[in-house]
C-alpha cells in the first residue's frame, strides 16, 4: 500500500496578453502536471477536484478574458470569479473589493463579540484583545491595498474608529481622533499601508526579504547611468515605468515610490526596530498621504 500526504495551498502565476491566453493556459497545465509529478515522487499528492484558477484583467479588458475551462489530471476546472490565496480574496479585476467586504464584515463581528466582555477588562487588556482580533487582521497583507480607492480604506478606517470607541467607551458621535493618535498611537489606514510598503522595502534593501521582493527594490546608485544623480545620494530606489495606472499598484512601483518620499535620515537607519520607530514618528507628523 502506498500512502500520500496532500499538499495544501500551492499557487502558480502566469502573466500573458489576451493574444497569448491559449499558450498561457497550456503552460499553466504543464506546470501543474510537473508539480503533481514532483509531489508524487515525494509522497505528496495534489487534489485536482479542489484546484481553483482565475483569470485577471483590468476593468476595461474584462470582456477579453476567456471563459474556457482547464483540464488537469482528468478533471475539468472552470475559471472562478474569486479565489482565496493565503487568506486574501483575489477577484478578476484585482480590486480587492470582495476582500475588503469580508474583512470589514468579520472585524465588526469580532467587535460585537468583544463588546459583551470589554467593560469587565482593564483598558490595557481591552487594547490587547482589540489589537489581536481586529487591528492585526486589518494590517495583514495590507500592502496589497496600495492605490486602492479611498472608499475602501474609509471602510477599514471605520472599523478602527469603532474599535477605539469600544476600548474607551465613548459614544458613536464623539470625536475620537485624539484617542486614536495620542492614546492608542494608531496610524490611519492609508498610512498603515504606506508603513508596510516602506518596511518591506527596508527589509528588501538590507537582505531581510525574499529575493523576489529584493529584486524589485533596486537602488538608483546601482544603475551606472544614474550614480551621479541626487536621488542616488539620497538612497532612493528605481521606480519602473508603467503605461497603465493599474500598474502603479504593484509592489515593484508602489514600494519604491513610498520609499523615495522618506527623508534621508530615515533611509540611513540600518536596524529594523530603529527604522520602524522613526518611520512611525515621521508618518504621525506628516499630514495627508
Amino acid at each position: 500500500m502506498v500512502s500520500h500526504f496532500y499538499a495544501d495551498d500551492s499557487q502558480l502565476y502566469i502573466s500573458a496578453t489576451p493574444l497569448h491566453a491559449v499558450n498561457a493556459a497550456a503552460q499553466l497545465v504543464g506546470c501543474m502536471e510537473a508539480m503533481a509529478q514532483w509531489m508524487a515522487s515525494n509522497r505528496l499528492k495534489l487534489n485536482p477536484a479542489k484546484t481553483d484558477f482565475i483569470r485577471c484583467a483590468t476593468h476595461r479588458r474584462q470582456h477579453q478574458l476567456s471563459s474556457e475551462a482547464l483540464t488537469f489530471s482528468g478533471v475539468t476546472i472552470q475559471p472562478s470569479s474569486m479565489v482565496r490565496d493565503l487568506g486574501v480574496i483575489l477577484d478578476t479585476e484585482l480590486s480587492f473589493g470582495p476582500h475588503v467586504n469580508q474583512l470589514v464584515s468579520r472585524r465588526f463581528y469580532q467587535l460585537r463579540r468583544i463588546k459583551s466582555s470589554v467593560r469587565a477588562l482593564p483598558t490595557e487588556a481591552a487594547k490587547t484583545v482589540v489589537n489581536s482580533f481586529v487591528v492585526s487582521r486589518i494590517d495583514y497583507c495590507n500592502s496589497l491595498l496600495a492605490g486602492a480607492p479611498q472608499y475602501q480604506l474609509d471602510r477599514l478606517q471605520a472599523v478602527m474608529n469603532t474599535a477605539a470607541q469600544l476600548i474607551y467607551g465613548v459614544g458613536k458621535f464623539d470625536r475620537i481622533q485624539h484617542l486614536i493618535s495620542h492614546r492608542l498611537h494608531w496610524l490611519p489606514v492609508h498610512k498603515r499601508v504606506q508603513f508596510k510598503l516602506c518596511l518591506l522595502a527596508h527589509k528588501a534593501i538590507h537582505g531581510l526579504a525574499p529575493h523576489y521582493l529584493a529584486d524589485m527594490c533596486q537602488p538608483v546608485s546601482s544603475v551606472d547611468a544614474r550614480r551621479r544623480l541626487r536621488s542616488a545620494a539620497c538612497e532612493d530606489l528605481v521606480i519602473p515605468r508603467t503605461a497603465m495606472k493599474f500598474g502603479a499598484r504593484s509592489f515593484a512601483i508602489a514600494a519604491p515610490f513610498e520609499w523615495n518620499r522618506l527623508p534621508l535620515h530615515i533611509h540611513s537607519k540600518q536596524l529594523v526596530n530603529c527604522f520602524k520607530v522613526v518611520l512611525k514618528s515621521f508618518l504621525f507628523t506628516t499630514e495627508g498621504s
